[in-house]
């Protein structure tokens, strides 16, 4: 018997009001809790296990390989199945992987090679099945609550980092395998919270299901490619967002490993993490009125400033408490930039399209960040750390150089108006055909046309 196929937020009830919700940001909660203490301890895992930085940074560059590998596939299977189903096979995947990691360091058995084996594994299934996740967000809560939803992710996320580092510290100090074990907890939490859920999740009416079986998957993926790459603010974007967070990851790695590298404490390190999320925890406080009520362009050009400043600042900073200082700057307008533009474009991309849209977004926007362990180990080791950190704001700058220029970000206003400048632009989501084909009237290329313009209809 299938569950209702009528949508959850059929209701516009507030969030916490919202049963299913609580139950999804519960699984998110449990799981990001554990994911974040094992994050940050697996850098210094690797580092404490083989005492080479060069080392870290080969094993991140293959974590993050292994993350791009499963992005695309993972995009195609949140939008061809039960995405609550699939969020299952994500939690049972994890507690797998990661019991094996707990396994090999307790046993004494971990080397390079098993460190990177493992991690490329565990990414390549977090890409593979977590998509699904994210996208069943616009199916659980209705377009105008989506900025205060996002903002809410935002506010859980930093107050779980602000105890994270040193959480993962304080574990560290006990047995290198624990932080991995808080992980395999976070994923059987998810697991039970999910279990949990009683909505329907599938990408597409029951009464498609045929057609989406029938579809073909390169077309299903070549649709969502020209449905993307047809609005240049989402083109902008992404080329924003692949500087930005090859720069400011890298730029945060890197002052971790060269404070590691000199001896200070897991625990001291963890105490920059914990201010950046006590800022970050601060900005999503104040992320629902300012995306509410300042353009988004604004909003997104402004806080990526902010972000590059303090990354061009952190080489030059004369001791971590100024990088504390540092850190908390950069924190602060990050909430309401997710908020805004994430809400935007999980606003303006069609349901059945989440999946596919959202593959590609993150593709592009973390498609470099594989290289930012791999460029931090090797300039700690042969250029030093000012010049590797230079390296790293350079690219932040670029990206506010990128956003400033572009003119389509820019006019993207307030939440309020999402609706109306969608329409008038063309951007509106609007759904396409069941079968996986474009709506009658749309153009050779995918895009739907609208007037005299051809647009398109992230999550």
């Amino acid at each position: 018997m299938h569950r209702p196929t009528k949508p959850v937020h059929g209701t516009h009830a507030p969030l916490r009001r919202n049963a299913e919700y609580r139950r999804w940001l519960v699984g998110d909660v449990l799981l990001d809790a554990g994911a974040g203490i094992a994050a940050f301890a697996f850098p210094l895992v690797t580092l404490a296990v083989t005492g080479s930085v060069a080392a870290v940074g080969l094993v991140g560059l293959l974590e993050g390989i292994g993350g791009l590998i499963g992005m695309i596939p993972g995009g195609l299977l949140a939008d061809r199945f039960d995405r609550r189903r699939l969020r299952l096979l994500a939690s049972a995947t994890g507690i797998l992987t990661q019991a094996v990691l707990v396994a090999v360091l307790v046993g004494g058995v971990a080397s390079v090679p098993v460190l990177a084996a493992l991690a490329f594994v565990h990414r390549l299934r977090g890409t593979l099945l977590g998509f699904a996740s994210d996208a069943m967000l616009k199916q659980i809560v209705p377009p105008a609550q989506l900025p205060r939803a996002i903002s809410i992710n935002e506010g859980r996320g930093a107050a779980i980092e602000l105890g994270s580092g040193p959480a993962s510290g304080a574990l560290l100090a006990v047995h290198l395998a624990l932080p991995a074990l808080t992980l395999v907890i976070g994923h059987v939490g998810s697991l039970i919270a999910t279990l949990r859920m009683r909505g329907d999740y599938r990408p597409r009416p029951a009464e498609s299901s045929a057609g989406l079986s029938r579809s073909h998957v390169g077309r299903d993926l070549l649709d969502a490619l020209r449905w993307s790459i047809a609005q240049p603010v989402r083109v902008q974007l992404g080329a924003v967002a692949a500087l930005v967070n090859l720069g400011s990851n890298g730029a945060l790695l890197t002052v971790t490993l060269m404070l590691a590298a000199r001896g200070v404490p897991a625990a001291q390190i963890g105490l920059l993490s914990s201010v950046l999320a006590a800022s970050i925890l601060v900005g999503a406080v104040l992320a629902p009125r300012i995306v509410e009520r300042v353009p988004t362009g604004i909003v997104v050009i402004g806080g990526l400033i902010v972000l590059a400043a303090s990354t061009l600042a952190i080489p030059f900073a004369p001791s971590p408490w100024m990088i504390a200082v540092l850190y908390a700057v950069m924190g602060l307008p990050l909430p309401a930039l997710n908020a805004g533009s994430g809400g935007f474009f999980l606003h303006i991309t069609p349901t059945p399209m989440q999946g596919r849209v959202g593959a590609l977004n993150a593709l592009v926007a973390m498609g470099l960040m594989p290289l930012s362990p791999a460029i931090a180990g090797w300039g700690l080791a042969h250029a030093g750390a000012p010049v590797t950190l230079g390296v790293f704001a350079a690219l932040c700058a670029l990206a506010a150089v990128i956003a400033v220029i572009g003119p389509h970000l820019r006019s993207i206003p307030a939440a309020a108006g999402w609706v109306e400048h969608a329409r008038l632009t063309g951007l509106a989501a609007d759904e396409p055909r069941t079968d996986g084909r474009a709506d009658d009237g749309a153009s050779a290329d995918g895009a739907r046309v609208a007037d005299e313009d051809e647009h398109a209809a992230r999550g």
